[in-house]
């Protein structure tokens, strides 16, 4: 039977995936690239990952029930499918390797430091297959129970550190020059990329929804948010500070004025971060565990599950944790990495795409 979810939830899920690891990774690489202009850098990321995720559903929209995978593979063959595939699931196990990486580093830094990475990683996995496992209803159903405080925190944020805001740390403007807003978003592309996600995202959307919309909602909506989040570190921290902190962006909840009860905010955050964080981890294996089982033609995806879960542990020790991920986000050959697959998974659906119009073209004038 066809799971169809609403626009609320595919938008939801697109928010809290966009929006939370790049919240808790971004902002030091940013400032330290960008200076206080980080948040005009995020707006430049959220035109990049707009226009990924609607090319993607421009083109999935040609098809029926707006699954272009299946269509080429239906009409070209499964050999046609194959590259596309490969570099997706390959892309999204990386993804789901890092992601893991920094939620372990971050738990073992704030929460449990005398409890060893791996163990704490092996923990996510096994929650995470058991989500995968369970479809993608569940995932988008938890990114909506996220969204809804995720909301509240962003816009009581401001009132809450309103006092030690300073509109003088963002002075001068373009203090390091639109070169340094340049460099953060070239750095940056990566996490923006991950807007591809919505291939798969698309086939589950109901058929009476907008996907144009809905996409621009939530792609939009999270990088705006992570602009305006950006925007006060700069005006709380000034453009110096945050590049020598571990986590900025957790830093802001430390000073949180509303209330004496200070602890106790920055927990119930936390715990909402760290939900979003595995939603994240938890829908990139998904992503990968449904697109290669699809192309491989496997029905039961237990199996597969678990060698990509288990797959994504081992990664993650071998990589490191967050200071590695922060060494090699610098890298050009990393970024290059990054965009080149991006953009050849579009460039390959693209071609399929015209492949198949030329073909039924030619049979139609048959």
């Amino acid at each position: 039977m066809k799971i169809w979810i609403s626009g609320g939830l595919y938008a939801s899920v697109l928010v809290v995936t966009q929006f939370i690891m790049q919240y808790v990774m971004l902002p030091r690489l940013l400032l330290e690239s960008a200076g206080q202009e980080a948040w005009i850098t995020v707006l430049i990321l959220g035109v990049y990952a707009l226009v990924v995720a609607l090319a993607v559903v421009w083109i999935a929209c040609r098809f029926p029930d707006r699954d272009p995978l299946k269509a080429i593979r239906c009409t070209l063959g499964s050999w046609a499918t194959y590259p596309i595939v490969l570099l997706y699931c390959a892309f999204n196990v990386l993804i789901y390797a890092m992601s893991l990486s920094d939620v372990q580093t971050f738990t073992k830094i704030l929460l449990l430091p005398d409890t060893p990475a791996w163990v704490l990683a092996v923990m996510i996995a096994l929650f995470t297959i058991y989500t995968v496992l369970q479809g993608v209803e569940p995932i988008a159903r938890t990114a909506y129970g996220v969204l809804v405080p995720l909301v509240l925190v962003i816009l009581v944020l401001p009132f809450g550190v309103g006092k030690e805001i300073r509109l003088l740390q963002i002075d001068p403007f373009l203090w390091k020059g639109f070169s340094g807003v340049l460099r953060g978003a070239w750095l940056a592309l990566p996490w923006a990329g991950q807007s591809l996600i919505v291939l798969s995202l698309m086939r589950h959307l109901s058929l009476r929804v907008n996907p144009y919309k809905w996409t621009l909602i939530g792609v939009g909506s999270a990088h705006l948010a992570l602009a305006i989040m950006v925007l006060l570190i700069s005006l709380v921290f000034g453009s110096i500070l945050p590049s020598r902190l571990l986590y900025p962006g957790h830093e802001l909840f430390a000073i949180v004025a509303l209330t004496e009860s200070i602890e106790r905010i920055q927990a119930g955050i936390m715990v909402l971060w760290l939900c979003g964080s595995l939603i994240n981890i938890t829908l990139h294996l998904y992503v990968a565990v449904e697109e290669g089982s699809l192309a491989l033609g496997i029905q039961r995806r237990g199996w597969i599950t678990l060698i990509l879960g288990a797959a994504g542990v081992f990664l993650a020790q071998w990589a490191g944790g967050a200071l590695y991920r922060r060494s090699i986000a610098r890298e050009a050959w990393w970024i290059g990495m990054h965009i080149a697959g991006q953009l050849a998974v579009l460039a390959l659906l693209g071609l399929a795409t015209l492949l198949i119009r030329m073909r039924q073209g030619a049979g139609t004038s048959a």
